[in-house]
């Protein structure tokens, strides 16, 4: 089996030497000393390389619910939500998981929960931000004024100043 050494974990690195002593023909016991390894994991080990080879040792893929959006489909994402959320057709410039959501489900009719919208921008390298809003009755000029004339004559004075 053509792997190299570093990139084999120490469990896999056990299991192919169990699996060179299999084929070399030492018995279950004798594995079981040299490799320090139940004898249920000795049997298991030969049952698959009678079936499968020295490859069927070989770590197997993990199982469990394929991706729904490929990594072509989240760069796709990526780039969508670069150009902002009004260039996408809503009304806002905020991207939100809800809107977010809403545009995966449009773009490519994939239903995801607002939660794992989330997971899936942390892992497109987005943060959460909440921006800054700022009232439209806002005047600098009134703020400054209040802050050099007002507040200066509300605020305490040390009692022993003179």
């Amino acid at each position: 089996m053509e792997t190299t050494q570093r990139r084999l974990s120490a469990q896999a690195r056990r299991r192919l030497q169990a699996g060179e002593l299999i084929l070399r023909g030492f018995n279950n016991d004798e594995i079981v000393e040299i490799m320090e390894v139940s004898l249920s994991s000795v049997k298991r080990w030969r049952a698959k390389i009678q079936s499968e080879g020295l490859a069927g040792l070989a770590r197997q893929p993990q199982s469990g619910r394929p991706v729904k959006l490929d990594a072509v489909q989240k760069a796709e994402l990526k780039t969508i939500l670069g150009h902002g959320a009004k260039t996408a057709g809503y009304l806002t410039d905020r991207w939100t998981t809800r809107i977010v959501a809403d545009l995966i489900l449009k773009k490519w009719g994939v239903k995801y929960s607002q939660t794992q919208v989330w997971r899936i921008l942390r892992s497109l390298g987005f943060s959460c931000q909440k921006p800054n809003v700022q009232s439209k009755k806002r005047s600098q000029a009134a703020i400054d004024h209040w802050r050099h004339y007002v507040w200066p004559q509300l605020k305490k004075k040390r009692a022993n100043a003179a």
